[in-house]
């Protein structure tokens, strides 16, 4: 009887353990077969410090620290792979060994990727997506990393785009509201801001510069430092091969430089104060003409204009004194000459008040011929009255 009773122990033993897993391991195991989890309609669930940690729902679904009503406010971290449990961050997500493995302050900071925010250590709501993204970054918020290498050395800051394998990946940038879009855009800046690049391999070697706005491939690809320049385009250099500034460049067709314009392809550049060889001021410069319906010039005052010629006062040049410095000079009074014209240009404002001016003079004279003409007329009249009664 005592021997029945020890090989049933032993027997019921024996089945005991083939349907249960040890803590040691179980062998002669059968993946067709053998699983862990449920045969009904139910939850798998895992717990430690008997708490519940996951779950996995008959439907297949993951759900994390309880989390299983609508609406019920998240405040855990969720590592696989990467993270550091401290109780002073929550609500971090993290994906991939060696990611946001030093953070000890701060929250909503999204880590997918390996080495992903590795060295980051204070800051919230910074997204980190790709391999050693945002990798040797210290602290920041609200910077987004989205590419291979995207901001790998980007040390601190706040509202940093970087899009695009290495984008703004190589300099330990220290700056904020960056955007670099594209591949290797802004890859080696290291200080600046309010920089927004799209396009790969633009300002790609730019150390330091603020306020650059680029659209287009290979913009200002060997630049080392500049700001507040404009390039719309692809493959543009500027002028300024190295520091540009205040450079405006669209298509190589539009160019500027501190707010002067020029249009068409220049093979200087633009002067930054608008002065051109005559001295003179202007804000647009133009290539090979301008074709248009209308043009409009405003006239600063009254006496910008040339109807002071018909004032009372004022001397016009006897027609002989007139004839003769044609005879001498080949061209009107205070009319540029051939030589000058070629040698300046005109300024059209300027010419048509003289034209005008001219005119004017003219129709004085016009007016002065005209009245000798009639008292002349007057005096035949009577001259000739005159000898009819001397008849």
């Amino acid at each position: 009887m005592k021997k029945t009773i020890i090989l049933l122990a032993v027997v019921a033993g024996i089945q005991a353990s083939a349907q249960s897993w040890n803590l040691t391991g179980n062998t002669g195991t059968n993946p067709t077969t053998d699983f862990i989890g449920t045969t009904d309609n139910q939850s798998l669930i895992f717990k430690t410090n008997n708490a519940e940690k996951m779950r996995i729902t008959s439907g297949g679904r993951f759900i994390f620290h309880g989390v299983t009503t609508a609406g019920q406010i998240w405040d855990k971290n969720l590592f696989f792979g990467g993270g550091m449990d401290v109780t002073t961050t929550s609500n971090n997500a993290v994906f991939g060994m060696g990611a946001l493995t030093q953070l000890t302050e701060g929250g909503g900071n999204t880590a997918v990727g390996t080495n992903a925010l590795s060295l980051f250590t204070n800051g919230t709501m910074n997204v980190a997506i790709g391999f050693n993204s945002m990798r040797n970054t210290v602290s920041g918020n609200s910077n987004t990393a989205l590419g291979m290498n995207a901001l790998e050395s980007f040390k601190t800051g706040d509202f940093n785009v970087g899009i695009g394998q290495a984008a703004m990946a190589s300099g330990s940038l220290t700056g904020n509201f960056n955007v670099a879009l594209g591949v290797s855009a802004l890859r080696y800046v290291n200080s600046g801001s309010n920089n927004t690049v799209v396009g790969g391999e633009s300002f790609r070697s730019i150390v330091n510069g603020s306020n650059n706005i680029n659209l287009g491939f290979s913009n200002a690809k060997l630049i080392t430092s500049g700001s507040n320049n404009i390039f719309i385009g692809n493959y543009i250099t500027p002028y300024n091969t190295t520091s540009p500034e205040n450079e405006l460049n669209i298509g190589n067709w539009i160019v500027g430089n501190n707010g002067t314009i020029g249009i068409g392809q220049f093979t200087s550049q633009l002067p930054a104060d608008g002065v051109a060889l005559d001295g003179e001021k202007y804000k647009l410069f133009v290539k090979d003409g301008i074709k248009t319906e209308k043009v409009k010039v405003d006239i600063a005052a009254s006496n910008g204009w040339a109807d002071y010629v018909f004032e009372k006062d004022y001397k016009l040049m006897p027609l002989n004194d007139l004839a003769q410095f044609i005879d001498k000079n080949g061209h009107l009074p205070e009319v540029p000459t051939t030589a000058e014209a070629i040698k300046n240009g005109i300024e059209l404002k300027e010419m048509n008040i003289l034209l005008l001016k001219k005119i004017e003079e003219l129709t004085l004279h016009l007016i002065d011929q005209n009245k000798e003409l009639k008292a002349q007329k007057e005096e035949i009249e009577v001259l000739k009255k005159q000898v009819n009664l001397s008849k």
